[in-house]
């Protein structure tokens, strides 16, 4: 069961009219019942206490919203890659190895506002989905075909043969982000907080990319890079 945490999280959802299933929330918070009854919401009042169960490090509020989402079918890989092969235009993500759960989260946050077809992430040596991740991504995990593969190189070569070129962004060998003329089908891999990506898939990848930068620190967070290169692919080329 997914839920979203907090005050922020709920206003988000009621202002963009975005079903709700039910509200669980402590008895004392009187104002926002009152919001939730003029809103025709369904809630639940529960004890502190049963806020226990989740992770301690969320900033709750006292305060789990579970959204209505509508039920699709999981693709398959190969399920995808027939329906992107259909496609003339398409986006893809690669995480390699993404370890904190609030990047990872934000990272899907920013897939689902450009509109990516696919995320592919690390079996292993990568953050898990969890509460903190479905928080962060403001119930975007929902809406992602999300694949976790044992295996990137394989993934990237499966692309490779659906028409898809592959941008490694890396500050070694490579060239502005802005200067490059992308393919209609492109695939983008941001690597992990501290190592960057492997020398393996830099290897598998057709072009090296970076985003200059003019301040003292050579270096910025994985999730507000993944949204600059996202957003200026969508600037470019529409879905």
């Amino acid at each position: 069961m997914q839920y979203l945490f907090g005050k922020k999280a709920l206003a988000d959802l009621i202002n963009n009219q975005q079903k709700i299933d039910v509200v669980y929330l402590s008895a004392d918070q009187i104002k926002i019942i009152n919001q939730l009854q003029a809103n025709q919401i369904n809630y639940k009042t529960v004890s502190k206490s049963w806020f226990d169960q989740f992770d301690q490090t969320l900033n709750h509020q006292y305060i789990a919203t579970k959204p209505l989402i509508q039920k699709q079918e999981k693709l398959t890989l190969d399920q995808w890659l027939k329906e992107i092969k259909q496609k003339e235009v398409g986006l893809v993500l690669i995480l390699d190895s993404i370890e904190d759960p609030r990047n990872f989260g934000a990272i899907l946050r920013s897939a689902d506002a450009f509109g990516v077809d696919a995320v592919f992430y690390k079996k292993n040596n990568q953050a898990k989905v969890n509460d903190l991740v479905i928080k962060t991504s403001m119930g975007a995990i929902n809406y992602l075909n999300l694949f976790e593969v044992a295996n990137l190189s394989m993934i990237i070569q499966k692309l490779k043969d659906h028409g898809f070129w592959i941008y490694a962004t890396t500050l070694e060998n490579s060239v502005s982000y802005e200067t490059v003329d992308y393919a209609k089908k492109s695939c983008f891999v941001v690597g992990n907080e501290n190592k960057g990506i492997s020398q393996l898939i830099q290897k598998n990848s057709d072009i090296n990319i970076n985003i200059p930068m003019y301040g003292s620190v050579q270096s910025l967070n994985v999730s507000v890079a993944s949204g600059i290169i996202l957003s200026n692919f969508r600037r470019v080329i529409k879905p």
